[in-house]
């Protein structure tokens, strides 16, 4: 996996560009290959760019233009979020553990609310292909005003100073936002752990590890959540009562479990202050070269 810096990048703008070019290419790639199902399409797509969005923000104090970037990627991928929560209901209903007719009914309610056609479907594709086009056309010419730590060190230690805070904010509030903002920073996490993994791999790929995890966690408690909403819009005509309150049981204890995992990986992925942290894998960096 090409995604990360390395030490034979000639500078951090030339390994900046170099990143950020094969990730375009690699969205390319997908949206153009016809063997490619369309859920597929969107999830590569979808997930590109949040790994973008991670590699500017990491850089975002020394790159002027990073702001207007990560804002003109999150609007192309939010095109294609009702494509992608269509599919993850399906995906997220074949986990719970309910009797296969129930499981069955549920589908079927589900498969009859309204989705875009396949014609929208592909002007979708489209548009987002034309977005990611112009953007990769952009990051041909982004260019740091720092290099090496200079231009590493501010962004990340800022990056995890808003996955603590985020942390701490889903941990001691109720508003589920505060969770799905806790879910984006810990997204940033992952990815700049992984961008800077060359740091001390050893101990790096195991960091990356955990942060994937806290991820999958918290993209579970994500999904179950919009199932959860799906249920409870499908007109009562259409779905058993008795098959809905099982459902609904399960998604909730499924939710909590999710969750609690999250916090506790959380937790330890967050122990250090954002000036350790980021003074550590300095120090792991340039003790390489």
């Amino acid at each position: 996996m090409a995604y990360r810096f390395k030490s034979g990048d000639g500078s951090t703008s030339e390994a900046l560009r170099r990143i950020a070019a094969e990730e375009f290419a690699a969205i390319g790639s997908a949206l153009a290959d016809k063997s490619v199902p369309l859920h597929r399409k969107v999830h590569e797509g979808r997930k590109a760019t949040k790994r973008l969005r991670a590699l500017l923000r990491l850089v975002a104090p020394v790159l002027p233009d990073a702001r207007d970037e990560i804002a003109a990627l999150r609007d192309a991928a939010a095109q294609l979020s009702a494509l992608r929560d269509k599919s993850a209901l399906a995906e997220t209903l074949a986990r719970l553990d309910l009797p296969e007719d129930v499981s069955a009914n549920l589908g079927a309610a589900l498969n009859k609310r309204r989705s875009a056609g396949a014609a929208a479907q592909k002007r979708l594709l489209a548009s987002f292909g034309g977005e990611m086009g112009a953007a990769a056309g952009r990051a041909q010419s982004w260019t740091l005003t720092q290099t090496g730590w200079h231009a590493l060190a501010p962004g990340l230690q800022r990056s995890h100073r808003r996955f603590r805070k985020s942390f701490e904010s889903a941990r001691r509030g109720q508003d589920e936002d505060l969770v799905h903002e806790f879910r984006k920073r810990a997204k940033d996490h992952w990815y700049q752990t992984l961008l800077l993994r060359g740091a001390f791999p050893e101990v790096m790929y195991g960091y990356a590890a955990a942060a994937e995890r806290l991820c999958d966690d918290l993209g579970d408690w994500r999904d179950l959540g919009l199932l959860k909403a799906a249920l409870m819009d499908v007109p009562a005509h259409r779905l058993a009562k008795s098959d809905a309150v099982a459902a609904l049981a399960l998604i909730s204890n499924a939710r909590r479990r999710a969750l609690r995992r999250a916090f506790l990986t959380a937790r330890r992925l967050t122990g250090e202050t954002p000036g350790a942290y980021t003074a550590r894998l300095a120090a792991w960096s340039k003790s390489r070269s």
